[in-house]
């Protein structure tokens, strides 16, 4: 994983900065909003091994609106507590844990213009005969998935996709009868 120079556990801290606040007074929604935007660029940052360092500048301007705004809401003891905590996580003597969202890139599942791919559980297995015959009545691209068992991949426009679920529904039905 890539350093984030600090830029992360600064943002950790006005995190907590802004938790505390908002336990004292309401927070505008603006502040929530530019703490997402910077968890969002230092995350890309982190988790895209080609992201340039330049792609961080984004997130330190928005730490640097927050702070600006958050210690103007601080009482003396706060604003000090918080300003020392946030020198030592710009010289990276703080101790904490920058929250990274990692969601499971899925290549089975796109979408590209007017087509799109699905992924379906089906309760039985299908056979590639089944699958053929079913892309040719529906005029879509039907497929095993190559990372779960019992589930197809369909592509095509989603209007063709819906009728084909509404076909599948049969086998769904067929199935639960047995």
């Amino acid at each position: 994983m890539k350093d984030a120079k600090g830029i992360d556990k600064k943002w950790v801290v006005l995190n907590n900065l802004t938790l505390e606040l908002s336990k004292k007074r309401p927070i505008p929604k603006e502040y929530f909003d530019r703490l997402r935007i910077a968890n969002n660029i230092i995350t890309y940052y982190i988790l895209d091994e080609h992201a340039d360092f330049n792609v961080l500048m984004g997130a330190e301007k928005e730490i640097s609106v927050l702070q600006g705004a958050l210690f103007g809401m601080c009482d003396e003891k706060m604003a000090k507590d918080f300003l020392d905590k946030l020198g030592k996580a710009s010289r990276g003597e703080l101790d904490v844990q920058f929250p990274l969202k990692q969601t499971p890139y899925n290549p089975e599942v796109k979408k590209r213009k007017a087509t799109e791919v699905i992924r379906v559980k089906m309760p039985v297995e299908l056979h590639p005969e089944i699958l053929g015959e079913l892309s040719e009545d529906n005029g879509l691209i039907f497929s095993q998935s190559e990372e779960e068992d019992l589930k197809i991949l369909i592509e095509g426009e989603k209007s063709k996709i819906m009728t084909a679920l509404k076909d599948l529904a049969v086998i769904w039905k067929f199935n639960s009868l047995n």
